[in-house]
């Protein structure tokens, strides 16, 4: 009887560990949108933070890569990131960074031009809180 317990003890704690946020994902950082709340409710232009994982990094035929959380995606540039004045911003060094990365991405969401997409999103900083 008592070895019994033991052992419905045992499950139910490493249950508790799964389900209490050992999955890999960290908590969502203070102060962050994830792509889903950004896309949402979009702020066009001006400086945000977001949380997500990266995804194809690597993978397609431009500078840039996908920002993923909650089901939602945002597309993210790192590099020829050009106004509609002919500005090119400056390059960020994603060499760090991998696939299943969970980051904090720092940038802006664009509403559109002639050089980039509607809510593509141009990155100026990048911190990994969880590889």
């Amino acid at each position: 009887m008592k070895s019994m317990r033991l052992i419905i003890t045992g499950a139910f704690l490493i249950m508790l560990l799964f389900t209490s946020g050992c999955s890999g994902r960290p908590q969502k950082p203070e102060g962050t949108l994830t792509p889903d709340e950004l896309l949402q409710n979009p702020v066009y232009n001006e400086t945000v933070r977001v949380y997500g994982q990266v995804s194809g990094l690597g993978e397609f035929m431009c500078t840039c890569f996908l920002l993923r959380s909650d089901g939602k995606t945002l597309h993210v540039w790192y590099d020829t990131m050009v106004e509609d004045d002919g500005t090119l911003q400056p390059a960020i060094n994603v060499q760090e960074i991998n696939n299943e990365d969970w980051v904090i991405l720092t940038g802006k969401l664009k509403s559109g031009g002639v050089h980039y997409s509607l809510n593509d999103f141009w990155l100026s900083g990048i911190e990994i809180i969880s590889k």
